[in-house]
């Protein structure tokens, strides 16, 4: 057992090329500033014409706005929409549940940076808002099954574990290269993905033409007549109800498809300049794309009228060829601009 331990232990050392000692940066590295919260490195260099209390403003706006949009989103659920729904149909789908996921774990990701900023700890928040980016993307073209369940779960935690070993050991910055290329190809696949479903799902709906609507019975009657989209109708005899018609479930696919662009935008103007103005749109962005996400859970609770596409794995590949090529693209601008090739 002792013999393999040292194996194990030799191997990581060669494989890290660190010889024997931990080493916390490559020699020459860029220098960096430290964390607000535990006064050790980040990985953010010093940025060029920072303004400390607009950066701070801008970054907390976001983190408010995404927390009360998440709120919101979460009371919608809870509270208003499964409680209505009959015994044994209250779900919101796979779907939908990934994407709260993913909206609780941006805002506990986002809340951190503005104590720590980016860095090895704070990448123990951030890793997660990653994570379910990959859950959604696993959700888009892997349909349920048995065996699709079953190794969904494992794939995601492995994606976990190895992500953040790699940034454990991995010097500075290696290890901050390496956790932005990732993010940011995520980041890309999830945008172009949901334009393929919004896509996908307006075809549908141009050839079908097919109307949902529900029922409302709790409605007071106030304000009867403004909406254009409600059907008054008769209920049991008695009372009057209401049919609601939702908007096509395309529409409001193409508000999270949006989103995530916006999202992938925000963060490639941070890879590509370290410009102060780059990371107040890069905030900024935040309190926009994620209440978007949130406004997809109020408007559509339950993705059972989601239609996804049918898997073309040429194309996956290839959305993931051009990812990696243009995020790529954007990590060496973003050594050159910064300076940390030399």
């Amino acid at each position: 057992m002792c013999y393999m331990k040292s194996i194990m232990l030799f191997s990581l050392m060669a494989a890290s090329n660190v010889h024997g000692a931990w080493m916390t940066e490559i020699p020459n590295a860029p220098p960096r500033w430290k964390s607000k919260l535990f006064d050790i490195p980040t990985w953010i260099i010093p940025i060029k014409d920072y303004d400390d209390d607009a950066f701070n403003t801008v970054t907390l706006f976001s983190v408010i706005t995404m927390a009360f949009a998440t709120c919101y989103a979460l009371y919608n659920i809870i509270v208003n929409y499964l409680p209505s729904q009959p015994t044994g149909r209250r779900t919101i789908g796979r779907f939908n549940r990934l994407i709260l996921g993913y909206l609780v774990s941006t805002v506990l990701a986002s809340s951190s940076f503005m104590f720590m900023n980016a860095g090895r700890i704070w990448a123990s928040f951030g890793v997660f808002h990653n994570l379910f980016e990959i859950a959604l993307l696993t959700g888009i073209f892997v349909r349920r099954s048995t065996t699709s369940d079953l190794l969904f779960v494992p794939v995601c935690f492995g994606y976990l574990l190895f992500t953040t070993f790699v940034v454990i050991c991995a010097p500075w910055p290696l290890d901050a290269l390496f956790f932005k290329f990732q993010g940011l190809t995520t980041d890309f696949a999830l945008g172009v993905d949901l334009i393929r479903l919004y896509w996908h799902n307006y075809t549908l709906s141009s050839k079908v033409n097919m109307v949902t609507v529900i029922q409302d019975p709790n409605d007071d009657g106030v304000n009867d007549g403004i909406n254009a989209g409600v059907i008054e109708r008769p209920m049991n005899g008695e009372t009057r109800g209401k049919l609601y018609r939702l908007a096509p479930v395309h529409v409001n696919l193409l508000v999270i498809a949006v989103a995530a662009n916006l999202h992938t935008f925000g963060n490639a103007l941070v890879t590509v300049s370290n410009n102060f103005m780059m990371w107040v749109i890069f905030q900024f962005m935040y309190a926009v794309s994620f209440p978007m996400y949130a406004y997809y859970i109020v408007a559509e609770p339950n993705a059972s009228r989601v239609s996804f596409y049918k898997v073309d794995y040429v194309k996956e590949i290839l959305v993931g060829i051009v990812g990696f090529g243009v995020c790529g693209l954007c990590i060496v601008v973003g050594v050159i601009n910064g300076g940390i090739e030399h």
